[in-house]
């Protein structure tokens, strides 16, 4: 175990959901809560109480992770349940000697350290924390936790209140009328739908879906879970072009000659495949706005309605794309941003080139599916056109280095 470095206050009071999962906090919240207790995310209370981070592994970080990786997931134990500025330990799952460090630190006696550690390991899998990919990852292993462990952070939910507003005021006009001016009830209902998807505030919305209790608390977790990545697609765009241009700035000459073909053959699939990867997630945020604006503009709600009954399943491959890519372009622009480029040494380029191959699954002796072509002028700048277009909404940053 190691003393964790940063602020762990100012770490969890500008919190993302896709960075930060903060059990610290939410133990205060939710004790009474029977299904906090009943169905915990972990057994270990100690557990059950820390600061999960998605990290950026930083130089010299590398020989505690083995195989190497550019990210991992941070467990960090606050030193003091109520006062976090004074920090705590952390170890990586899966770090060298993982299990050895993590029962040395919590005493696992009459608990089920298989369950836990299960847990643990399907988090780090995940490219982020967000809620709805928690939630599918452990679901799809049968394991059960209370719905009190998947919420946004209270940053995310104010960032996307305005967001959420503006996106459903059509919807809401098909079940209230049309609304008056200065009316509030947009910002009420986004809020019960970020917070409180089972509030009773909610049942004219429920009526109109013409769903039972059970059937519309799993529609408007999927619902919730496609705004948030239409949230989030705002900020991976811009940083995705960010990337593609620091990949086509590297220039080969820096290299020597024997490395010289597999650098540009790594920028050649680095972008088309990053490329490819933007624009599938584009095409299936693309299959919700067909199926929102038939309800909106034409008034059919039975198509939307079929779309979040199977929202689970698209969702989760949108989730982990998006994340993916986020968590890409997050390492890259953090350690290889252009302005930094000139600065590193051939050797750390190459190794950072490699750590993207290996996170996107590129096998450098194989196109596989991807069908690459010979690079042709403007491919670069073709692909950093594609990642600039925008989607709606104001999302704050992204999963940078904890």
């Amino acid at each position: 175990m190691r003393p964790h470095e940063l602020s762990l206050k100012g770490l969890t009071a500008r919190a993302s959901s896709a960075r930060v999962l903060d059990l610290h906090a939410l133990a205060g919240r939710k004790l009474e809560d029977p299904a906090y207790v009943e169905q915990p995310l972990f057994v270990h209370p100690a557990l059950n109480r820390s600061i999960l981070v998605k990290h950026n592994v930083r130089s010299g970080e590398e020989d505690r992770l083995a195989p190497r990786r550019f990210n991992a997931t941070k467990v960090i134990f606050p030193f003091d349940r109520l006062d976090l500025n004074l920090g705590g330990d952390f170890l990586f799952i899966d770090q060298r000697d993982f299990l050895g460090a993590l029962t040395r630190r919590l005493d696992y006696t009459g608990l089920s350290l298989d369950r836990d550690v299960a847990v643990l390991r399907t988090i780090d899998k995940l490219p982020t924390l967000d809620p709805f990919l928690v939630h599918e990852s452990l679901s799809l292993q049968q394991i059960v936790v209370g719905e009190c462990y998947f919420r946004l952070s209270k940053t995310d939910e104010a960032e996307m209140l305005g967001f959420v507003s503006n996106e459903i005021t059509s919807l809401i006009r098909l079940c209230f009328g049309e609304l008056k001016a200065n009316d509030t009830k947009a910002q009420r209902l986004s809020q019960l739908l970020l917070s409180d998807q089972n509030s009773p505030e909610l049942a004219p919305l429920r009526d109109a879906f013409r769903m039972d209790v059970s059937e519309f608390s799993v529609a408007m977790f999927s619902w919730k879970a496609f705004l948030y990545y239409r949230w989030r697609s705002a900020t991976v765009g811009p940083m995705l072009k960010a990337t593609l241009n620091s990949i086509s700035d590297i220039q080969a000459r820096r290299f020597h000659v024997e490395e010289v073909a597999f650098v540009n053959r790594a920028k050649r699939l680095l972008e088309k495949t990053i490329t490819t990867s933007w624009r599938d997630a584009k095409r299936q945020l693309g299959l919700y706005d067909e199926a929102f604006a038939s309800l909106t503009g034409e008034g059919k709600l039975d198509g939307f309605q079929a779309f979040l009954t199977r929202g689970q399943s698209l969702f989760f491959e949108l989730g982990d794309r998006i994340g993916r890519l986020e968590q890409v372009a997050s390492f890259w622009n953090d350690r290889f941003a252009t302005e930094r480029m000139a600065g590193l040494s051939p050797d750390e380029i190459l190794d950072g080139m490699r750590d993207l191959l290996q996170a996107l699954a590129i096998d450098m002796h194989k196109d596989g599916n991807l069908n690459i072509l010979p690079k042709e002028p403007g491919d670069s700048d073709a692909a950093a056109a594609e990642a600039s277009k925008d989607e709606p909404g104001r999302p704050r940053g992204s999963t940078a280095s904890g």
